[in-house]
């Protein structure tokens, strides 16, 4: 029998996220609040192993301690020392099964459901310096989500986040106009885009 969601959703104040952490969720431990040194850091974050990585949960908190956003993390252990390597997990809506499964075990089958059956609203390819980035904004009946996937030459899936969101399509937007401004040239020195 695979171990219950940790069932951390947006919407929770961060009491409730804490307590409804399931202890039969052995790849993450309960979130512990963090110092948030700048605002772009997150409130509360956990880290664990699986499927041959580092995975990382953090939740941003707003002015009432009401979760707004969360995200995991995937970095592969592989690519820490080898130039070619290959991460098994991918966040994406056509994802591999260990990125649905992780999702699943993270948030539940309902928010994957979701994610999986959400409407594609932006994708954003940025190659960059030869890195090769896709962020991708999509929008769910019961929360908005966005993914993203970094890769480098010889690399491949060597980093990959998915993010729930609160169900705010004005602030989806705000996001897809924040990267679209961001993606301009030369807005790469900019304080707006250039955030911890």
């Amino acid at each position: 029998m695979a171990p219950a969601p940790v069932l951390a959703l947006p919407g929770e104040d961060s009491s409730e996220l804490q307590r409804n952490w399931r202890a039969a969720t052995t790849i993450l431990p309960r979130p512990q609040f963090e110092q948030k040194t700048a605002p772009d850091y997150p409130d509360l974050s956990s880290q664990g192993s699986a499927a041959g990585g580092r995975l990382i949960f953090t939740a941003f908190l707003n002015s009432n301690r009401i979760s707004e956003s969360e995200t995991i993390d995937y970095r592969p252990d592989a690519c820490e020392n080898n130039p070619y390597c290959s991460g098994q997990v991918i966040f994406e809506k056509s994802g591999n099964e260990l990125g649905h499964l992780l999702i699943a075990d993270i948030f539940g089958s309902e928010v994957l459901d979701d994610f999986v059956k959400s409407v594609p609203v932006r994708t954003f390819k940025d190659p960059g310096d030869g890195a090769g980035q896709v962020t991708a904004f999509y929008a769910g009946r019961r929360f908005n989500y966005t993914t993203f996937v970094h890769s480098e030459p010889g690399r491949t899936r060597t980093i990959s986040h998915f993010t729930v969101l609160l169900k705010d399509d004005a602030e989806l937007q705000r996001q897809i106009l924040l990267m679209e401004a961001c993606a301009k040239p030369g807005m790469e020195r900019d304080p707006l885009c250039n955030a911890p």
